[in-house]
C-alpha cells in the first residue's frame, strides 16, 4: 500500500489534516470521478433507464451484484436504502409490537438507532433497555444476553458505537439471541469498509448498511440486509414502487417479492447506487486486510501516544479487538468544543467534538492518515495541556 499515492486520490486533504471521517468521509477522486461521468450522463443523454434501458437496467443489477459480492451474500438479501435509518425502521415496523415489549439497545447510540427507539417506547410502551459498555469481550457478552427474557422482541446495536467506538462481539450475541428465538438488527455504519465482512458470518437477520463513512462514496445511499432465513418474520410496512414482483393494474392484484427486495420503494439515486459499487472495487483493490493492518496501526499509535498527556482519558477501548476506527479520548478541563476549535486554530485539524454522551473529542482514523498527523495531534494536545 503506497500511502503517499493514495493520499493523492484525496485532494481535499491540501486543505486541512483529516480526523472527521467517522462523519462523512471526503471521497476519492476516481469514485467523485465515476459519479460525475454518471450525471453528466444524465445531461448528455437524458434520463437513461427510460431512453437506454437496456443498457442502464443491466447496469443496475450489476452494482447490486458488486455490493452483494463485497459482503459475500446474495443480491437478493439486500434492499436498497436511503441509510441506516430507513433500513433500521423499516425491521422496527416490520415487526409487531405490544405494550411491555422489550427492544435492548446500547448505552451510545446515535439518533438513527435511539430516536425510533423512544419513538417506538412512546407510541407503543415498549421498554427501550440500554445495555452498558464494557472494555472486556466476554464481559460484554454476558452484560447482554443476562438481559434477555421472553419479552425482549427486538437486539439492536451498533457494530461499533458512534461516539466511544465500542467495537461489540456481536458474533456470538447475535447467536445467543438466534438461540432464544431473538431478532437481531446491526447498524454497520462504523465497520463496513473496513476489513473483510462476510455478513452471514456476523449472525445477525437485519443490518443497515452506509455508503458514505468508511466506503468513500459519496452522500448518501445505504442498504437493508435481510437473512434469507427470516425473510418472512418481517411484515412489509410500506409497499410502493420496486417492492413488487408483479402488480395488476387492472384487478388490482399484486405480489411482493421473494427477496429482501420486497422492503424497498424507490426512487433512487442511481449514479450513486453505481458510484458506491465502484467506491467498493476501490477498497478491495486497495485491500481489505492492509486498510485494516494500517487501521490498527495507527489507531494503537494515538492510543499510546494519549497515555503520556497529563489530563487525558481514553473512552475507547485500548484493544484492536474491541475498537475498530474511531478513537474517543477527553481532556480535563477542556470540553469538546473548545477542543475541537482550540485544535483548528493551532494545527487547521477537522475532528468531532462529543455532542451526547462525554466531554472530549472523537478521532476517525483512516487507512491514508498519516503517522505525522497523528504525532501533530498528540503534539496539539500537549501544548495546550
Amino acid at each position: 500500500m503506497n500511502i503517499q499515492t493514495l493520499r493523492n486520490d484525496f485532494p481535499a486533504l491540501q486543505n486541512y489534516i483529516w480526523f472527521q471521517n467517522g462523519g462523512v468521509s471526503i471521497t476519492p477522486a476516481p469514485v467523485a470521478a465515476e459519479h460525475a461521468r454518471l450525471m453528466q450522463a444524465l445531461l448528455d443523454r437524458g434520463p437513461v433507464h427510460i431512453v437506454y434501458p437496456e443498457e442502464e437496467y443491466p447496469r443496475r443489477q450489476g452494482s447490486m451484484a458488486r455490493l452483494a459480492r463485497f459482503f459475500s451474500v446474495s443480491p437478493d438479501d439486500l434492499a436498497l436504502m436511503r441509510g441506516v435509518s430507513e433500513a433500521f425502521q423499516t425491521v422496527l415496523r416490520g415487526l409487531s409490537w405490544q405494550s411491555g415489549d422489550q427492544l435492548i439497545i446500547t448505552a451510545d447510540e446515535e439518533a438513527a438507532l435511539l430516536l425510533p427507539a423512544l419513538h417506538l417506547r412512546d407510541r407503543f410502551g415498549v421498554d427501550v433497555v440500554k445495555i452498558p459498555l464494557v472494555d472486556d469481550f466476554e464481559e460484554q457478552i454476558e452484560v447482554v444476553t443476562s438481559l434477555f427474557t421472553d419479552r425482549t422482541r427486538l437486539v439492536a446495536l451498533s457494530h461499533v458505537t458512534t461516539d466511544l467506538g465500542f467495537r461489540l462481539p456481536v458474533e456470538p450475541i447475535c447467536a445467543a439471541a438466534r438461540a432464544r428465538g431473538i431478532p437481531t438488527f446491526l447498524d454497520l455504519a462504523h465497520s463496513a469498509g473496513l476489513y473483510p465482512m462476510p455478513l452471514r458470518e456476523l449472525n445477525c437477520d437485519f443490518a443497515g448498511i452506509l455508503s458514505y463513512k468508511w466506503m468513500y462514496a459519496p452522500y448518501a445511499s445505504g442498504l437493508l440486509y435481510v437473512h434469507p432465513d427470516h425473510l418472512h418474520d418481517l411484515k412489509v410496512t410500506y409497499a410502493g414502487g420496486r417492492s413488487e414482483a408483479w402488480l395488476d393494474f387492472e384487478n388490482d392484484r399484486y405480489e411482493m417479492r421473494e427477496t429482501a427486495e420486497r422492503f424497498q420503494y424507490g426512487p433512487w439515486s442511481w449514479p450513486l447506487v453505481h458510484a458506491w459499487a465502484f467506491a467498493a472495487d476501490y477498497l478491495k483493490d486497495i485491500g481489505l486486510e492492509n486498510i485494516w493492518s494500517r487501521t490498527v496501526a495507527l489507531t494503537t499509535r494515538l492510543k499510546e501516544g494519549l497515555k503520556d498527556i497529563p489530563g487525558s482519558i481514553l473512552y475507547t477501548p485500548a484493544s484492536p479487538d474491541l475498537s475498530a476506527a474511531l478513537v474517543t479520548f477527553g481532556l480535563k478541563g477542556w470540553n469538546g468544543e473548545a477542543l475541537s476549535q482550540s485544535l483548528r486554530e493551532r494545527r487547521n485539524i477537522i475532528i468531532k467534538p462529543l455532542p451526547h454522551t462525554q466531554e472530549g473529542l472523537r478521532a476517525s482514523i483512516t487507512f491514508f492518515t498519516l503517522e505525522e498527523e497523528i504525532d501533530l495531534l498528540l503534539e496539539a494536545l500537549r501544548e495546550i495541556c
